[in-house]
């Protein structure tokens, strides 16, 4: 799944998407920032990966795609194991 961002005084969105199969994912900050993920196909993305990209809220006017949720990250770690 890709991710489409429309910024403003843009006007055309960008998309991350690339060919071979891996997926991303976003989301928006308390602060109104967005936070683009990268996620590798049949993989989850790590509890503390970074982002592979962020924009500010005034940087940004809506985004379509696939938000980062809690089956994207994956079981947490038991403590003690």
């Amino acid at each position: 799944m890709s991710v489409e961002i429309k910024f403003i005084g843009q006007e055309e969105p960008f998309t991350y998407e690339d060919g071979e199969g891996n997926e991303y994912r976003y989301q928006v900050e308390g602060s109104g920032a967005l936070a683009v993920f990268e996620k590798t196909v049949g993989k989850t993305v790590p509890r503390d990966a970074l982002p592979i990209a962020v924009y500010g809220p005034a940087a940004w006017f809506s985004v379509t795609g696939t938000a980062l949720g809690a089956s994207d990250r994956g079981p947490g770690r038991l403590a003690g194991f």
